[in-house]
């Protein structure tokens, strides 16, 4: 099988939407490398109609999708994931599944309908390690119990498939301990470097940046406004700090005030990433790697972050990003980003550096090319029999 003659087929929960989220982000530029790659490639999403909030814009992301080549499979003769792959799963050579709700869903019955495929299934981050660490951090007996049904069922379909992806080495490491016969490949979060930087002096103030659907990035800035900025301020009176991001919660809203600014969805980012000097991230839980952390980086943005925020990134705390952890001064750690021109210069041209060697277009190409080719000479084969049906 040559690879530019490679029909494949992913299936995501909903259409993407990379204007509001970095998984979205991540997988049309995945999506656009396969298709340059001289790939046919589909996308089924388990969802045809999206759901509110995407839902509004779901026309303009189907007709991105179309700009970029992508073939959009589903209609009235196929409605449904299920429909399509009955119909048409044997013309497929890959089926890439994202996500473990939607891969558990689907993982049998592409088995059945699409038995010469090579199932990949993309984690995009491993769910049951986030989700561990929010019921460490809250405490809730009901999340654990959560996390571990997550667990079992994400390890499950990575077992049942025939390659496995995530988005780092450590977390490429974390699933060989748990199981050294899963076959797992890393293909990164995809970002490109921005070709100028505005300087220092034109800019102020501190930069959140976060997809409000997703529960790590309330959390932080939540815990941010309430016990890390007013420290940050008894430093740098008058700060400002702008959230933003698709879909605030009204619990986010509720931050808004003199010095804190709630965007909502901004549909170009790179004015914000130019007007402000520092970024901060202070998630206290998640799993992957964070895109807003990349894309600030790749602005030549620089950043002070919590140690969950960096995980898994191959970045230099000190050198590429500030790093402040439960027992160092956040507050301070900000105030030396804000205010000294030559940390500020070296932590942005730094930054930018690391994106180019490790999350360009250009690198990860080489990545998804090595996937490909071990996929067409056949190191990668169907596993007969292998099912996943369970759900999370």
């Amino acid at each position: 099988m040559r690879r530019d003659a490679m029909r494949i087929l992913v299936i995501d929960a909903r259409v993407v939407t990379p204007d509001r989220d970095g998984g979205s982000l991540r997988m049309l530029r995945l999506l656009t490398i396969l298709k340059g790659l001289g790939c046919h490639v589909a996308f089924a999403p388990d969802f045809p109609r999206s759901f509110p909030p995407f839902s509004d814009s779901l026309d303009r992301d189907e007709a991105r999708l179309r700009d970029a080549g992508i073939d959009l499979p589903l209609g009235p003769a196929a409605p449904t994931v299920e429909a399509h792959l009955e119909a048409d799963g044997r013309r497929y050579d890959v089926v890439l599944m994202t996500g473990v709700h939607v891969a558990s869903k689907y993982l049998g019955r592409v088995r059945r309908h699409a038995p010469g495929a090579v199932v990949v299934f993309d984690t995009i981050d491993l769910h049951f390690l986030r989700e561990y660490r929010a019921a460490r951090l809250t405490g809730q007996v009901r999340r654990l119990q959560f996390a571990l049904k997550v667990k079992r069922v994400e390890l499950a379909v990575a077992r049942a498939a025939d390659v496995t992806l995530v988005v780092s080495e450590r977390e490429r490491e974390l699933l060989g301990r748990e199981d050294p016969a899963i076959r797992v490949s890393v293909i990164p979060n995809i970002h490109d470097v921005a070709a100028s930087v505005p300087p220092f002096a034109s800019r102020a103030g501190l930069l959140y940046l976060g997809a409000f659907t997703f529960d790590p990035n309330a959390d932080a800035v939540t815990w941010f406004v309430r016990d890390i900025l007013p420290s940050v301020r008894a430093r740098l009176p008058g700060i400002r700090f702008t959230i933003a991001g698709a879909d605030p919660t009204d619990e986010v809203k509720a931050l808004a005030g003199d010095e804190v600014t709630v965007t909502g969805y901004v549909p170009d980012l790179a004015p914000l990433f130019a007007a402000h000097r520092v970024f901060v991230a202070p998630l206290r839980y998640g799993a992957g790697i964070k895109g807003k952390l990349l894309s600030s980086m790749a602005e030549g943005l620089p950043a002070v972050v919590s140690p969950i925020a960096v995980e898994g990134i191959a970045a230099t705390p000190g050198q590429d990003v500030l790093v402040a952890g439960h027992g160092t001064d956040w507050a301070g750690h900000i105030a030396r980003v804000h205010e000294d021109e030559a940390v500020w210069t070296r932590l942005s041209d730094n930054g930018q550096a690391l994106v180019r060697r490790h999350y360009s277009t250009e690198v990860v190409e080489h990545l998804v090319v090595g996937l490909l080719q071990d996929i067409a000479v056949g190191s990668m084969r169907p596993a007969p029999g292998a099912c996943a049906e369970g759900r999370a």
